[in-house]
Parts: C-alpha cells; sequence; structure tokens
C-alpha cells in the first residue's frame, strides 16, 4: 500500500465545519491574505516519526475569536484582547486547543497521520524550518474566519 509522504491541504469546508463544530457557531470562511509566522500564533503540525508537515498560522483576531468562542468569553473581553494584543493565558489555552482539534483536518485516508506538536505565540522564538514553511506561497489556503458574534481573523495553512 502507498502511503502518501505529506500532508494534503484541506478542503475550506472541512475547515469550516471542523471550527463550528468546536466553537458551536456559525463560521463563514472566505478568501484571506496570506500570513507569515512573524507576530502571530503558529501551530506546528508533525508526523507520527516527528517530520515537520504542516503549519496552521492565525492572527491575534482570529486565534482570540475562535478560542473566546471555545471557552464562551464576553465579545468584549475579546475586541479589548485584540486591541492589546495581549493572548492572556485563558485565550492561549483555548486557541491552543483549537489548532489541537484542526490537526484531524490533514488525517484523511493515504496521508501521514499528523499531530500539533507546538503552539508558537507570538513574540516567541520561531524556528527557521517553520517560519520558512508558513511563507511557502504554493500549497496553502488563506483564509479569513469570521465567527458569529465574534467577528473576523485571518488563518492560513500551508502543508509541505
Amino acid at each position: 500500500m502507498n502511503v502518501a509522504t505529506s500532508s494534503p491541504l484541506p478542503s475550506r469546508l472541512a475547515v469550516r465545519n471542523l471550527l463550528e463544530g468546536l466553537v458551536g457557531r456559525d463560521v463563514t470562511v472566505n478568501d484571506g491574505n496570506p500570513l507569515s509566522a512573524d507576530g502571530n500564533v503558529v501551530a506546528v503540525y508533525v508526523t507520527d516519526a516527528m517530520v515537520l508537515s504542516a503549519v496552521a498560522v492565525v492572527d491575534i483576531a482570529a486565534g482570540a475569536r475562535l478560542g473566546g468562542a471555545l471557552a464562551m468569553l464576553p465579545k468584549g473581553g475579546i475586541d479589548d484582547a485584540i486591541a492589546d494584543k495581549d493572548m492572556f493565558p485563558t485565550l492561549r489555552e483555548c486557541c491552543y486547543e483549537i489548532l489541537n482539534v484542526l490537526s484531524a483536518v490533514f488525517n484523511v485516508p493515504g496521508a501521514p497521520h499528523v499531530k500539533l506538536d507546538r503552539m508558537i505565540a507570538p513574540g516567541e522564538a520561531c524556528p527557521a524550518d517553520v517560519a520558512a514553511l508558513a511563507a511557502t506561497m504554493g500549497n496553502r489556503e488563506d483564509l479569513t474566519v469570521d465567527v458569529a458574534g465574534y467577528g473576523p481573523g485571518i488563518l492560513s495553512i500551508v502543508c509541505r
């Protein structure tokens, strides 16, 4: 049996359905601008052999809004956190959980099993190979993700 050695780029529908199911709110997904690792939250996904397979990059707005919706935090506090560019501990934990569950969109038949290795928060050092993959313009999906009642943010997914 031949098994692919890289993760497939997930469909927008798969991303939307996963996020909606997770946060329990309508999520609209449209075209977005590419994000780099600089100043954003980066999820690092690896295969079971610990090979870098994909990254997801969310701006502070997407990370805070998705995390806030997951935790059912008041929108006003989320807006303040975004304005202050401060992902306080509860938001970081909730954003981590969103990105952890997002690994499911990569785990399709014939592809290697992928899991979240780590989340790199804004201001933390990002390894060069992770930053380079996040900047790749090829196999990527750049999305505006709008969470009903919370607002929009940007999510970029890049696969090897």
